[in-house]
């Protein structure tokens, strides 16, 4: 994938990301019910590990590559604490000061997103071509 293709959805990203809470405050239907399984509480990484594992019939040998990945697509701890406080910060600045704070947002997300597709390929390498073509059909989200 070229860098400007990749560029592009770091920004698509962050536009959605700054434009959730006017999006939210539209009026939009609620969202639709939660998937089978879902017990109210996002998936951890035992989960994510134990759902891949099980869906491309992972061999021991390739555990310690599932690990990383599960651990490359982890969150920050506070990382929605953090955004929170600096909306709320950001809503109090003059427009260019909070326009830089979304170009420093997006060079971030940007950052995590380039580690989050560097330890996929990693780990996408380590799949047998059954399981490449198993994990093509997986969901994104998580895997």
């Amino acid at each position: 994938m070229s860098n400007s293709v990749l560029s592009l959805a770091a920004c698509v990203a962050a536009s959605l990301a700054l434009a959730a809470p006017a999006l939210a405050q539209q009026g939009l239907p609620p969202p639709g019910p939660p998937p089978a399984g879902y017990n109210g509480q996002p998936p951890t990484p035992a989960d994510q590990s134990d759902r891949l594992r099980q869906a491309l019939n992972l061999r021991p040998d390739q555990e310690t590559a599932l690990q990383a990945f599960v651990a490359a697509m982890q969150p920050r701890p506070g990382e929605q604490e953090r955004v929170r406080e600096e909306a709320q910060r950001d809503a109090t600045l003059p427009t260019p000061q909070r326009l830089d704070a979304a170009v420093g947002r997006l060079e971030e997300m940007r950052t995590s997103v380039m580690a989050r597709i560097a330890a996929t390929r990693v780990f996408y390498g380590q799949l047998s071509p059954g399981q490449q073509h198993a994990f093509d059909r997986m969901p994104s989200p998580g895997r």
